[in-house]
């Protein structure tokens, strides 16, 4: 599934194929922590007012019409951020859990149709594009005033594009491998130290991607 540039496969497939898994496994990771008790809100925070908040959103006509609207206000988007939204729609594991500390930075990937709601206020930066914000920044996620959202820098055509202001500083493709398949959907937690958060069931029998 990962594409090279120099491969026999597509890139829409490569990437279609590749969120497909993204998006399995995102719902057995929801499934997984909603078994355990983990309940999802707007922040990591059981005394904010942000309310509940689905873990998933699947793509559905309204994402489908907000991207149509996309491409045709920003002209090239990345392929794998088209197939995320295309194959997955939006991803929001932000929540509680009394055994899980703060700051855990859980995966949050708006859909197409917020993208869409934010994009008209929007300005285009130093760089000459539109930096979209695609998820909170790991404060914000817990309630707390923070830094700048994780974004992506707007039109951007090819495969696919670094996600802005995120620690790792990697591409998109690369952060979701990372923060599903290593970390169970949290983007702070250590693998090596996670008390409280049962990481090897969370991560039990993903599909590589």
């Amino acid at each position: 599934i990962v594409y090279t540039g120099n491969n026999n496969h597509p890139p829409v497939a490569v990437a279609e194929a590749a969120m497909e898994r993204v998006a399995y496994n995102c719902e057995l990771i929801a499934q997984r922590l909603a078994d355990r008790g983990y309940a999802f809100s707007v922040y990591c925070d059981a005394n904010d007012d942000g309310g509940e908040q689905p873990p998933i959103v699947a793509f559905n006509p309204v994402g489908a019409e907000a991207l149509h609207q996309l491409t045709s206000m920003v002209g090239a988007l990345p392929i794998t951020l088209v197939a995320f939204w295309k194959r997955v729609g939006g991803v929001a594991f932000t929540g509680t859990h009394p055994d899980f500390p703060g700051m855990l930075d859980p995966l949050v990937v708006y859909p197409a149709e917020v993208i869409l709601e934010e994009f008209a206020d929007l300005e285009c930066e130093e760089d000459g594009r539109f930096h979209v914000a695609l998820s909170p920044d790991d404060y914000h996620k817990d309630n707390v005033s923070g830094g700048m959202p994780y974004s992506v820098a707007l039109p951007r055509s090819g495969f696919d594009f670094r996600l802005l202001y995120e620690a790792r500083d990697a591409d998109f493709i690369d952060y979701l491998r990372d923060v599903i398949l290593s970390r169970g959907g949290f983007g702070a937690l250590d693998p090596r130290s996670h008390i409280g958060v049962p990481v090897a069931e969370l991560t039990a029998e993903l599909l590589p991607f």
